[in-house]
């Protein structure tokens, strides 16, 4: 469906919901060159995205250069139960993005384009406000296999839970002073299970996002990849300990430290001038360094060979290519 900001709003919300055989639906407006949009425009859109309900049986799901500042409010409901690819491009009015982490069913989300998201924070976990009961245990993005969020200039913050409930969440499980009985009683009812199925997260074009979340090393366990691109806030890259085919680093301009990746096989690394600490990959067996990476990786080549020849009696296979 395509050019729906010249569309009104009608007098029904079921003009799809009873397509009973629709598995694709996408949904597009016309991106605006002369002027902004209208208050009434912004208005307008909003209604009649908010009418285009989609069937239960609906498998793959895209949204294009929506101009609503908030996301129709079946985006995140049952309404989407079956949906598996789920594709939000250039939707650069919305504040927030949808709280789509309780879909059951999507193994794929991409997220290129979102120029007034600052901060993803738990209401894109989609469970804030919930209260279940204290033997409950929630699962956000129950299959998810693949995230790529990209194109997020204006990206600062991101984590899975507030602030509060993570540090109850530590208090559950303990901490190195052994104070775990002590803490329990302090800990949250709501106890969430993130990402278990992930195994590809790519980050490209998010030039302000200063750190990964924390919770990510705890929590994916099934992470394979890794793809950072032109995320030049990044400092550091580090705990996540379950990434166990391919950490892949371009144009990260700020980074300075790469650590704790023990199960990393393949580290492939460009236009990084300020990475000068990379260590503890234990199972790393191939480096591969863009030319203008030589001089800084004399800082640490050296000491991953040291370990790498400890751990298994042999050198990592270190491969150089000309930039471009």
């Amino acid at each position: 469906m395509i050019k729906l900001e010249r569309a009104t709003s009608y007098n029904t919300d079921s003009l799809l919901t009873d397509k009973k055989h629709l598995k694709v639906l996408y949904l597009d407006c016309t991106k605006r060159t002369d002027e902004p949009n209208s208050e009434e425009d912004v208005r307008n859109i909003e209604k009649v995205f908010e009418q285009l309900i989609p069937p239960q049986n609906l498998e793959d799901l895209g949204i294009s250069r929506f101009f609503g500042r908030r996301f129709p409010t079946w985006l995140g409901t049952t309404h989407l139960a079956s949906v598996k690819y789920l594709n939000l491009v250039d939707c650069n009015s919305c504040v927030h993005l949808p709280p789509i982490g309780q879909l059951p069913n999507v193994r794929y989300l991409r997220i290129d384009g979102a120029a007034a998201v600052t901060k993803i924070g738990a209401e894109f976990v989609g469970c804030r406000g919930a209260n279940p009961r204290s033997s409950d245990v929630v699962v956000a993005f129950p299959k998810l296999e693949m995230l790529i969020i990209e194109d997020m200039p204006n990206w600062e913050e991101w984590s899975f839970v507030v602030e509060k409930d993570a540090a109850a969440a530590v208090a559950m499980e303990g901490g190195e002073d052994g104070s775990a009985e002590i803490r329990k009683e302090k800990a949250p009812s709501l106890r969430i299970q993130l990402l278990p199925h992930l195994k590809r997260l790519e980050l490209i074009g998010c030039p302000r996002l200063r750190a990964l979340p924390r919770q990510l090393g705890l929590v994916a366990t099934s992470l394979e990849t890794l793809h950072l691109r032109e995320a030049s806030s990044l400092k550091v890259v580090e705990d996540l300990p379950f990434i166990s085919v391919r950490l892949s680093i371009q144009g990260c301009g700020g980074l300075e430290r790469v650590s704790n990746l023990p199960q990393v096989r393949d580290l492939r690394v460009t236009c990084c001038p300020d990475l000068r600490c990379v260590e503890g990959l234990g199972s790393l067996q191939q480096l591969w360094l863009d030319v203008d990476m030589h001089e800084i990786s004399t800082m640490w080549v050296p000491g991953l060979q040291e370990q790498h020849r400890n751990l298994h009696g042999e050198d990592v296979d270190v491969y150089t290519w000309p930039r471009g």
